[in-house]
């Protein structure tokens, strides 16, 4: 509902609430999951000695950020926007701010940037030669997971308040009233 009930655009009734945060909560757990496999592959392919190892970790990074991570950071983002938009727990609120926007540069860096690395890394990757690769391999599910476990704590902690809400109201003055 608009308006001054503290509320998002407007009220999720129970059952489209309940939904919202299974998707949500499934989705975004799914994604830290994701980067989490990420960064193991990743250690696995700059730390072998054998390239048929090494292959396979980088063919698997590519493919399952190929497959899945599009649909859960979408998932994370599209539940989120709703669950603010539905719920008291609007932007108004300075930790749902700050996990829309690492969200949505999340989304936006896994599929411009991190899908096409590691298309590009499996690609280069020889089952017959060991190949150097760069620290990207590591770097991207590292931010990713400190991400997404700051946004679990985020969650659950729900730091700072309510923007605005530490402000001092003007003083009004109010007529003086004799004591008669």
């Amino acid at each position: 509902m608009p308006g001054g009930d503290g509320g998002g655009m407007f009220k999720l009734r129970r059952p489209a609430y309940r939904v919202f945060v299974i998707v949500h909560v499934v989705s975004s757990v799914a994604w830290l999951g994701l980067s989490l496999c990420l960064l193991v592959l990743g250690v696995w392919a700059v730390g072998t000695g054998d390239a048929a190892e090494q292959y396979a970790a980088g063919s698997a990074m590519s493919v399952l950020a190929g497959v899945l991570a599009v649909p859960l950071g979408a998932g994370a983002l599209v539940s989120g926007l709703v669950l603010m938009l539905g719920t008291k727990w609007t932007v108004a609120y300075t930790w749902v701010l700050v996990k829309l926007v690492a969200t949505a540069v999340t989304f936006a860096l896994t599929v411009f940037s991190l899908r096409p690395g590691l298309a590009a890394m499996a690609a280069g990757l020889d089952p017959e030669r060991l190949q150097v690769l760069d620290g990207q391999v590591l770097a991207a599910p590292i931010v990713s997971s400190s991400v997404y476990l700051g946004a679990v704590v985020l969650s659950y902690v729900k730091p700072w308040g309510r923007r605005g809400a530490g402000r001092v109201p003007a003083r009004v003055p109010v007529p003086a009233r004799s004591g008669r």
